[in-house]
This record gives structure tokens, C-alpha cells and sequence, in this order.
């Protein structure tokens, strides 16, 4: 073993034994998945690399409260722990996440400003909501505040041991008031026990409604289909982020128009300030068989 990796490893494992007497939180990422024994329990544990030269277990019971029903997703993800404990034999370690993230919310509650910008980590997602955790702390993000893009199933975008870089837009912390819409539809002081969290990775983009200048009410443009929906019609795409919603054509029914098709859209209104637009869904006639210059529409509007 040559003497700069003597000493990696030695800084490395210098840090592990300090995080087993402080606490101090360290970041480690899962390399694999493999099944050990503590105490008188086998568990199944994600293995990790520190400073890429010690090994050390996190056992699926000490990653989080949440329960996951696999580890796969974690594998080459980076995690946060505190060392429970160290095997001089073998030189590996025994790491708790559950403890780090209680130590990295007492210091989030204690520091953590409204417009700061933080890293999310996915703990759970669903079509509508992702469930997350900002340093330690439980928030859930709705789908309208993933991304100015429509999208359709957030399962699709992001999974279990993502992270995402997120702005946090509300903070209430414990024990503090709030208001809250109450059974009645009334606003009532209200509690936060636990606190709460509200964060949005939307805001983090650029806001496509500054591209509204290059479009003009009247003007034909070229949109594509970013959604069929066969109740609510068409969700068409100016630019990303810039969404009309419009009904079928009529006598097109969508049987002949399909997702990332372009078509020809006539924007009938431009409302800024309610950042709407009502547009108008212009099929030639010489695509279904009828005369050369006769046009079919229907009107709609943005989502």
C-alpha cells in the first residue's frame, strides 16, 4: 500500500472515528446492497464507500422513518450519516441516517431562510405529489410546482433517491402559528406542531411567461402536442412551459393526431396578467379530404 493511500484511508477512517464520538455528519454514497448481521438480526443494508477508501453498512431500518419497499433505487445515490459504530477488525463502519437527519433538521429549523435555494431528497412519488425530505424535514411538492412544464405523471421525471435542487417558499416552525382554512372555509390561527415546509423547484426556472413578447394575439404559430386527453382536449406547447389547452377540431375527433405532432395554432387572446391564452386550433382541409382553402377550428384555452 503506497504512502497517498495510507493516507486517504487515514483521513477517511479519521473522520468515521470522529463521526462515532461527535456525531458530526458525514456523506457517503451506496455502492451496493448486501445482507448482514446485527446483533441477532439479519438485515438487509446498503453498503457505502466514504472517501473511496472505507466501507461501511446502512441498514434499511436506519435510512429513514419512511418505509421503502426496495433499496434498488439507492444504489449510486449519496447519503448522510452518523456513525453508530466502528469494527477495528475489518475497519468498516455501522452508520445511522435517522440520527443525521434529525441532527441536520435541528439546524435547518434553527438557520433555514424563505427564497433559499436547498437540495431535496425523494423519498416517494406518485402521478401527482413528490414526497420529500430538506435536510431532514418532510415536505411534499404538488405537481404544479415540479416544473412551469405541463407534466403529466411526475413518475416519469424523477424517482426514489433523486435529488432535486428546490427554493423553499414557506417556513413555519414548530410551535409557531399559522393560518389555516378550517372544515368551514374560514381562515383560524392554527399551530404548527411539527412545522411546516413548503418548497418548489418551478421557481428555480426561468419563467417561459417572459417569452410572451414574441407572440402576437392574431398570429398563427407552430405548436406540438404535448398531451390528448380525450375529455379535456389537447394540450399543445408554444414553448416549454407555454401550454394551450384547446378542445378537438371538429370531424378530426384525435384519431389522426397524436403526441409531438405539430400543428397550426391562431392565438385569439393574450392575457398576461392572468397569464392565459386562448387560441384557436387551425386544421387545413386538404389533411381530411375537403377543399384546398377551407380552414376548421375550434376555440380553446391555456391551462
Amino acid at each position: 500500500m503506497d504512502d497517498l493511500h495510507v493516507s486517504d484511508f487515514a483521513l477517511a477512517w479519521a473522520d468515521i472515528k470522529d463521526s462515532k464520538k461527535t456525531g458530526r455528519v458525514l456523506f457517503a454514497r451506496a455502492i451496493g446492497i448486501e445482507t448482514i448481521e446485527n446483533g441477532k438480526v439479519r438485515e438487509e443494508c446498503l453498503k457505502l464507500e466514504y472517501g473511496g477508501e472505507v466501507y461501511g453498512f446502512l441498514p434499511k431500518t436506519y435510512i429513514d422513518n419512511y418505509q421503502f419497499k426496495s433499496l434498488q433505487f439507492f444504489l449510486g445515490k449519496t447519503f448522510e450519516f452518523v456513525v453508530d459504530d466502528v469494527y477495528l477488525e475489518t475497519q468498516q463502519f455501522l452508520a445511522n441516517r435517522i440520527k443525521a437527519l434529525h441532527s441536520l433538521s435541528v439546524r435547518f429549523w434553527k438557520n433555514a431562510k424563505e427564497n433559499q435555494r436547498v437540495e431535496a431528497f425523494v423519498r416517494g412519488v406518485d402521478p401527482y405529489k413528490i414526497y420529500l425530505l430538506v435536510d431532514g424535514i418532510e415536505a411534499v411538492m404538488p405537481r404544479e410546482e415540479y416544473s412551469y412544464s405541463f407534466i403529466e405523471d411526475l413518475r416519469e421525471e424523477v424517482e426514489i433517491g433523486d435529488t432535486l435542487p428546490v427554493k423553499i417558499t414557506k417556513i413555519v416552525r414548530p410551535g409557531d402559528t399559522y393560518q389555516k382554512r378550517n372544515e368551514k372555509g374560514d381562515m383560524v390561527d392554527t399551530v404548527a406542531e411539527n412545522g411546516i415546509v413548503e418548497v418548489s423547484s418551478r421557481l428555480l426556472e426561468r419563467d417561459p411567461w417572459t417569452d410572451i413578447i414574441h407572440f402576437k394575439k392574431g398570429s398563427h404559430y407552430v405548436g406540438t402536442i404535448n398531451k390528448i386527453h380525450p375529455e379535456h382536449g389537447l394540450f399543445i406547447q408554444l414553448k416549454p412551459g407555454l401550454i394551450v389547452r384547446t378542445n378537438f377540431p371538429p370531424r378530426i375527433g384525435g384519431e389522426r393526431l397524436k403526441k409531438g405532432q405539430e400543428v397550426n395554432i391562431k392565438l385569439t387572446d393574450i392575457d398576461v396578467k392572468a397569464r392565459k391564452i386562448k387560441a384557436l386550433v387551425v386544421i387545413p382541409n386538404r389533411a381530411i379530404g375537403k377543399t384546398r382553402h377551407q380552414d376548421y377550428s375550434r376555440r380553446g384555452q391555456m391551462r
